[in-house]
């Protein structure tokens, strides 16, 4: 289940970033080449960077990319240090929870108003919030059971499977 969750997670990001340069593109072409700008792409490229940006998040989270941490740890005597990279995770969950709370509020909030160029519901951008602070969550709690989470430890058996054939092939 977590494979499925990382897989779309990924897909999400992917798919975003993709339709993010497309949508841009898209207005450059707009502006400079037919002398008229879409009016829904700057709404629509703002929409995409709240998801990618909190996405990112939970991906930093997942791979342990936060190197603000590490920056600090690194520089603690050897106890502290274990003592602070434990709490790492505990402290991820806590902004996790975070997200999803003050996330669903903020997305509720804004359920009934509308973005003025696309039409759609203010809260779709901000759904990104307790989205991530799930997965936040879930990745912090595995991180504190001792699962390493990022994506190489999660590798399906098929993948283990072709990774064997490419070095049989060599």
């Amino acid at each position: 289940m977590l494979r499925a969750v990382d897989r779309t997670t990924d897909t999400l990001a992917l798919t975003g970033l993709a339709s993010m340069v497309v949508v841009v593109s898209w207005q450059v072409f707009g502006r400079y080449v037919l002398s008229a700008s879409p009016a829904w792409a700057p709404e629509t490229a703002l929409v995409l960077l709240a998801w990618l940006g909190l996405l990112g998040v939970a991906i930093g989270v997942r791979e342990h990319a936060h190197i603000g941490v590490t920056f600090v740890a690194d520089r603690l005597p050897r106890r502290v240090r274990a003592v602070v990279l434990r709490l790492t995770p505990v402290l991820f969950l806590v902004f996790g929870v975070y997200l999803v709370v003050q996330g669903w509020d903020f997305t509720q909030m804004t359920m009934n108003s509308t973005m003025p160029a696309t039409g759609l519901p203010t809260a779709v951008q901000y759904a990104a919030m307790p989205v991530t602070g799930v997965l936040v969550c879930v990745y912090s709690a595995l991180q504190m059971l001792n699962v390493e989470t990022s994506r190489g430890a999660l590798a399906t058996p098929e993948a283990d499977e072709e990774k064997a054939e490419d070095r049989d092939d060599r």
